[in-house]
C-alpha cells in the first residue's frame, strides 16, 4: 500500500515517557458493547436531532472519555447509521473502554449547496449542531451523569463531512479570523456557539478525529491548536486534498484538505497524527477492511498515547493548559491601534507579540495581570500573541490588525 506518513508527537511524548502502566484499557477490546439509539440532544430551532449512545458493557469506571463522530453525506444526505463508519468506530472503541457518540445534524437541500452563501448556512448550521452534541454530555456530567464521561477528555471528528463539521470547531477560535461573509453567517446562526441548544457549557474538544476533512481555508490552523488524527486519499476531489471547490467543484464552497492542512500542522508543532493515501480517492477506507483498520489503529494509538500517563486509567494533563488558555483574552480583536490582553487568574512570566512568520515584534515581561502593546507602523494583517509561564507552558492567540 503507498502511503505517507507525518508524526509529530512532540507535545504529548516527552523523551523517555512510557505508558506501560496505563494496561491494555483503551487500547485492547475488552468489552461488549452496548448501544442506546436515538437519545435527544437537543430541539432547538424547531428540530429534534438525535444521537446513539455506544457504551462498554458492564464497565464500572466512573470517568470515561467520550468520543463523538459526525457521518459524511455532503450536508444534504446521509446519518449516524447509514454512514457505516460512524457505528464502526464506535463500536471499536466503545469495546476499548470508551463512551461514544454517532450524532445527525440538521441537513441542507441540494438547491442550497449551488450557491456559496447557502451552502456556507448549510455548513455552519451543522457546525452548531456538533458543538450542542458536546455541550450536551459536558451538562450530562454536570447534573445526572447518565453517561459518566470524563468533562474533560471529549474528542470530535467524523467521516467526509461529518470531519468538516469537527474540523472547523476544532480550528475556529475568534471571529476575527474569519471573513467578512463568514462572520455575518455565524452571527446570523447564534455567533461562534451557535444557536443549537445546550448552553452554559464549553464546546472545547481535547483532540479532533479527522477522517477526509477539510478547512474553508488552511489558515484556521494557528500554534496551540487541538491535536488531531487525519486521514486523506490524495487525488480525493470530493473533499479536495489541497483547495478546490467541494464535490467536485459542483458545491460553490472552498474546502482544503490535508495537502494544505499537513504543513501547518507540521510547521507550528502541533501534535498530531497523519496519514496519507496515495493515489486514493475520497474516503478509501468505506469497503475496504485493510483501510480501515489502519484509520482504526492509528486513531487508537495516538488516543491513548493523549489519555494515558503513568498511573493506569488517569488522563495526561492535556486539559489544564486548555484552562490556563482559555482565561487568555485578546482584545479588541480585530484591532485598529492599541492592544490589551488580559490573564485572569492565570499566572504568566513573559509575552511576545509575533508576526504569521513567526518573527518576535515586541517582548515582554509580566508584572500583574493585564499587557498592553501598541501598534505602531504595524501592517494590516495576521499577528499572534504568545505568553509564557515560567513552567514553560506557553498560550499562543491570535490577533487581526485591521
Amino acid at each position: 500500500m503507498k502511503s505517507k506518513i507525518y508524526l509529530a508527537l512532540a507535545l504529548v511524548l516527552a523523551a523517555g515517557q512510557t505508558f506501560a502502566q496505563c494496561g491494555t484499557r483503551y487500547m485492547d477490546s475488552l468489552f461488549a458493547v452496548t448501544v442506546t439509539s436515538n437519545v435527544t440532544y437537543t430541539t432547538a430551532n424547531g428540530v429534534t436531532l438525535m444521537l446513539d449512545v455506544y457504551e462498554p458493557t458492564g464497565d464500572t469506571a466512573s470517568q470515561r472519555p467520550l468520543i463523538i463522530m459526525a457521518h459524511g453525506g455532503s450536508f444534504i444526505s446521509g446519518s449516524k447509521t447509514e454512514d457505516n463508519v460512524v457505528p464502526q468506530t464506535c463500536r471499536a472503541f466503545a469495546a476499548r473502554g470508551y463512551v461514544c457518540a454517532g450524532i445527525n445534524y440538521r441537513l441542507g437541500q441540494v438547491f442550497e449547496m449551488l450557491d456559496s452563501t447557502n451552502a456556507k448556512n448549510v455548513v455552519i448550521r451543522a457546525i452548531s449542531d456538533g458543538k450542542a452534541a458536546v455541550r450536551f454530555f459536558r451538562k450530562d456530567a454536570a447534573t445526572t451523569n447518565t453517561y459518566r464521561i470524563n468533562p474533560n477528555i471529549i474528542f470530535a471528528g467524523g467521516n467526509s463531512a461529518g470531519a468538516v463539521l469537527y474540523s472547523h470547531v476544532a480550528y475556529i477560535d475568534s471571529m476575527g479570523e474569519l471573513s467578512p461573509n463568514l462572520q455575518t453567517i455565524i452571527s446570523n446562526n447564534g455567533g461562534l456557539e451557535g444557536n443549537s441548544g445546550n448552553d452554559g457549557y464549553s464546546s472545547k474538544i481535547q483532540a479532533l478525529i479527522n477522517f477526509a476533512g477539510g478547512l474553508n481555508v488552511p489558515e484556521l490552523v494557528s500554534p496551540g491548536n487541538t491535536p488531531s488524527a487525519n486521514f486523506q486519499g490524495d487525488q480525493d476531489a470530493t473533499v479536495p486534498y489541497s483547495c478546490a471547490n467541494a464535490v467536485n467543484g459542483q458545491v460553490q464552497v472552498r474546502l482544503c484538505g490535508l495537502g494544505a492542512i499537513q504543513p501547518l500542522l507540521t510547521q507550528y508543532n502541533l501534535t498530531h497524527v497523519s496519514h496519507v493515501f496515495v493515489g486514493d480517492g475520497h474516503c478509501p477506507w468505506q469497503g475496504d477492511a485493510a483501510k480501515f483498520e489502519l484509520i482504526d489503529t492509528t486513531t487508537r494509538n495516538f488516543l491513548y498515547n493523549l489519555i494515558c500517563s503513568g498511573e493506569v486509567g488517569q488522563p495526561v494533563g492535556i486539559n489544564n493548559l486548555n484552562d490556563v488558555a482559555a482565561s487568555v483574552r485578546v482584545f479588541p480583536n480585530p484591532a485598529k491601534g492599541q492592544v490589551n490582553v488580559s490573564f485572569g487568574e492565570a499566572t504568566f512570566a513573559t509575552i511576545q507579540l509575533t508576526d504569521a512568520m513567526g518573527r518576535v515584534v515586541e517582548q515582554k515581561n509580566i508584572e500583574g495581570n493585564t499587557v498592553s502593546f501598541n501598534r505602531g507602523a504595524l501592517a494590516t494583517g495576521l499577528y499572534f500573541v504568545r505568553a509564557q509561564q515560567a513552567n514553560g507552558n506557553t498560550v499562543t492567540k491570535k490577533l487581526i490588525f485591521e
